[in-house]
């Protein structure tokens, strides 16, 4: 009878979320083109970003002749300037238009991609990855805040759902087409532009596609976005909202400023907790790092550089159909709990590349990884969404992402070493021990959780009043 009840029960969740979905879909189709729009630039920028990333380290070390120690250290510090900037960009962008903010941000990433496209001379290529990360910074937030913008608010759940789908498709497309443009663009590359000529080698074929993936966006941004937001976006009784919130700025209710919000969520014991929690997830979050920086140049190395994209393209694609489904079973779970379970999985996938060199085992750590993922990362969204003090959410949510800014700045210096002394370029390999040596650093996250969940686990700490 139990079980009976258990399947009627999931069978109705699954109605549920179906219809959701359904209606979601339906309620997308009112929204002005414009959310279309942003949606095609995202997955445009997300090609360009992991495109980007997959080569920067192959680029830093074969063509600009730097050593896997430096090489490592610039790709943390472009890594992390992104997460930098990100904190700052968000006030410019909201002082101009959306569509001169997203214009201004392509020509950014755009000078960005040029400088790092047709030459190796350290003193053109570091600013303009400079400039790349700020464009990065900068695009990043302003295309969250164009899919609000640009749909209303019947729509706007299922929008941002499709916006973290369409950032994998992006992921996706950026694996899948690494690996045939490598292997079909093996020449040096010469383009007289203007009597200047112009050389780009088989390395820099992606930045040369981010650069055209750039002026396609442009072209979207100036001839297919409006500059005022569309009236359509919102129904009657939106727009009557919104512009009496713009006539009257100031009798809304009084906001505090951000330094008084920011002494009273650092006296709460709730928050420094909470903070502790985050900053354990650390070690997890660098696998993706690592995903990015150690294994384009492993692959390269133990011969497997024409999988390298195929076999990276597997986490995108697991996570764009996983995800909602753990979304829809882990539903009901406690939080803490499946972020716990997640991390493990996650963590432990690692395991399998300190096995042996062989596709079986690249194959099996990504759909480990991207299965805990799955289950994990949209739960912390929601746990710290929950713990959160009622008119703090956007402050705890901030701070939730501070471990990829921790795990970036480590992550680049860390990869160079274990490439020159376990993955050298040329002599002895050990690249097990170099897999193990991050398995076990990345499991003290879940391990750490698993110990200390009684005082970490904030939400259920909460509930019981014990905090």
């Amino acid at each position: 009878m139990t079980t009976l009840s258990t399947l009627e029960t999931d069978s109705s969740l699954m109605r549920t979320i179906f219809l959701d979905y359904s209606n979601g879909l339906k309620n997308l189709f009112t929204c002005p083109r414009e959310i279309w729009i942003t949606f095609l630039i995202k997955i445009l920028e997300s090609l360009c970003y992991f495109s980007s990333v997959l080569m920067l380290m192959i680029f830093m070390t074969q063509d600009m002749g730097l050593s896997d120690q430096l090489a490592g250290i610039i790709f943390g510090i472009f890594s992390a300037s992104m997460s930098f900037f990100m904190l700052f960009v968000g006030f410019i962008a909201d002082s101009m238009g959306i569509k001169k903010a997203l214009f201004i941000g392509l020509v950014i990433a755009l000078v960005g991609r040029l400088a790092i496209t047709f030459t190796t001379n350290g003193w053109v290529v570091f600013p303009g990855l400079f400039l790349l990360s700020v464009g990065f910074a900068y695009m990043i937030p302003l295309l969250a805040a164009a899919v609000k913008l640009f749909s209303n608010k019947k729509a706007q759940k299922f929008a941002f759902s499709w916006y973290y789908v369409v950032m994998n498709v992006g992921s996706l497309a950026a694996g899948l087409a690494l690996d045939p443009i490598r292997a079909t663009f093996t020449e040096v590359m010469k383009f007289d532009v203007f009597g200047m000529i112009l050389t780009v080698r088989p390395t820099q074929i992606i930045f040369l596609v981010a650069v055209l993936a750039t002026f396609v966006s442009m072209v979207l941004v100036v001839f297919f976005i409006r500059s005022k937001i569309p009236s359509e976006a919102f129904n009657e009784e939106e727009e009557k909202e919104r512009e009496e919130t713009i006539a009257q700025p100031g009798q809304t209710e009084k906001h505090k400023s951000a330094w008084a919000i920011m002494k009273e969520v650092a006296s709460e014991k709730r928050f420094w907790i909470f903070i502790a929690f985050i900053f354990l997830l650390v070690m997890v979050k660098m696998i993706f790092q690592y995903n990015h920086s150690l294994y384009p140049l492993y692959m390269e190395r133990i011969g497997f550089r024409e999988w390298t994209g195929k076999l990276y393209s597997i986490n995108p694609f697991i996570i764009i159909f996983l995800v909602p489904v753990m979304t829809a079973i882990t539903g009901r779970m406690k939080a803490f709990n499946v972020i716990m379970v997640g991390s493990f999985i996650s963590a432990g996938s690692v395991f399998f590349m300190g096995l042996n060199e062989s596709i079986a085992m690249i194959v099996a750590f990504q759909i480990i990884l991207s299965i805990g993922e799955a289950i994990y990362s949209p739960r912390v969204y929601d746990y710290t969404a929950n713990i959160a003090p009622p008119g703090r959410e956007a402050s705890y949510m901030a701070y939730s992402k501070a471990p990829m800014f921790f795990a970036k700045v480590a992550a680049g210096p860390i990869t160079g070493i274990l490439l020159a002394n376990l993955c050298p370029a040329e002599g002895s390999r050990n690249t097990e021990l170099m897999w193990i040596i991050v398995g076990i650093s990345t499991m003290i996250s879940p391990i750490t959780l698993f110990l200390g969940r009684k005082w970490l686990d904030v939400e259920s700490r909460v509930k019981d009043k014990t905090l």
